[in-house]
């Protein structure tokens, strides 16, 4: 087994006697690693041990601490004592387990719930600002109280709006800890400079150029820090519910990624001035096959209208080929973002509560400082969704307000 040198600010989670900690970060700070290190360390010691991490939805799964955990597993040498089936992890010398939990299930998806969570002695709710409310986190963990054992909830994010129910419940106005939970509830935030000996310099250099460049940005993308309520965020009282109209018109958005950014894609259903928007595909590394055999798995029909990136014509022609015969590029003007902005707040929005990833651009998705221009990060299905509408007229609707006549989009 490789050594492993945890953080200095995560020593309290070992000697501290907390059942709740409360994990925050900023961008790079090592909070995902220390914390796999951590269960993976707990699965291989002689104590008993039962480890759950749970996300919002299944396919959000797939990119959680889970991945960081096997990627552990092959760095310590560890694969010839583990049993490894999906979304278990066994040690073989004492039967300790490490398991998954969806707390929402995609169509065709089988929950680790019910599948040997008997007292489960660690519960790890990772991405926790993707929980649309306090009432999902309370169930959830309500579901995990066995007695008779040791028992750890780490609750893991980086902070968003200050409306968000996770500031709320846990920290006062002044962002600081609420003192309601002191007794049973531990607090980390890290930022990367915790973390600076395990990062690229030239990326911890173009960081610490942001601090004079964007003060704002640095403040809440790079160091994590929580944003004051509706301080720059692009889109506000979006609707986390979905019930769309039957006969409302289905449009794709597709914004295509590759290694950094993944490939993002929305179905918007829309009828008159409201939009009913589910997240479809999220994920980094997708071949243009990859991408094909993705809209066929999600039953998209051939026939159906898909903007695209337009940035992207060879892989637009290569899924025409494939038989997605309707799929075009998406009108993109020299002022395109900020256009389909204005149009996007012109109607009523609603999003399907699985759809993780778009709830956490939502919240993160907010204008550079002092400018109107928004940030270049958490817009990969903002992008996507814009893309959709982009050959909508939008509303024509026109009011009149102190005199002066506005469009719904001038309306904040």
């Amino acid at each position: 087994m490789s050594a492993f040198a945890f953080l200095p600010a995560y020593a309290p989670i070992f000697y501290e006697d907390k059942t709740y900690w409360v994990i925050s970060g900023g961008r790079a700070s090592g909070k995902s690693t220390n914390i796999a290190a951590y269960f993976l360390m707990k699965l291989m010691g002689k104590e008993y041990f039962r480890g759950v991490i749970a996300r919002y939805t299944s396919k959000a799964l797939t990119n959680s601490i889970y991945r960081d955990i096997l990627d552990l597993i092959g760095q310590w040498r560890l694969t010839g004592y583990l049993e490894i089936k999906g979304d278990e992890i066994r040690n073989k010398l004492n039967d300790n387990l490490i398991l998954t939990h969806a707390m929402k299930l995609a169509e065709g998806t089988i929950s680790a719930k019910g599948k040997g969570l008997a007292r489960v002695t660690h519960l790890l709710i990772d991405e926790a600002t993707e929980l649309p409310s306090e009432e999902e986190y309370l169930k959830l963990v309500d579901s995990f109280r066995q007695k008779g054992t040791e028992r750890r909830i780490f609750i893991l994010f980086n902070p968003t709006s200050k409306n968000h129910w996770l500031f709320k419940r846990f920290y006062l106005p002044d962002g600081q800890p609420n003192p309601k939970w002191a007794s049973t509830h531990g607090y980390l935030h890290t930022t990367y400079t915790d973390n600076a000996d395990n990062l690229d310099p030239t990326k911890v250099a173009e960081w610490e150029a942001l601090r004079e460049e964007d003060e704002d940005y640095f403040a809440h993308h790079i160091l994590g820090h929580w944003r004051d309520i509706g301080e720059g965020q692009v889109f506000k009282g979006w609707h986390f519910d979905f019930a769309p109209d039957q006969e409302s018109e289905t449009l794709y958005g597709l914004d295509f990624g590759f290694s950094t950014d993944p490939t993002a894609m929305v179905r918007v259903q829309k009828r008159g001035q409201r939009l009913w928007i589910e997240e479809l595909i999220y994920e980094t590394g997708l071949t243009n096959e990859d991408i094909y055999q993705r809209l066929v798995r999600l039953r998209i029909p051939s026939t159906a209208t898909i903007l695209a990136d337009a940035a992207e014509p060879k892989t637009i022609e290569t899924l025409r080929r494939l038989g997605y015969r309707n799929i075009t590029p998406a009108s993109k003007g020299p002022d395109s973002v900020r256009a389909g902005i204005d149009k996007l707040r012109t109607f009523e929005v609603h999003v399907h509560p699985e759809s993780s990833n778009l709830i956490q651009e939502y919240y993160n998705y907010a204008y550079r400082g002092g400018t109107d221009k928004p940030i270049d990060d958490y817009n990969h299905l903002m992008d996507a969704l814009r893309y959709a509408l982009s050959r909508d007229k939008g509303s024509t609707r026109k009011y009149v307000v102190m005199g002066r006549q506005i469009s719904p989009a001038d309306i904040d």
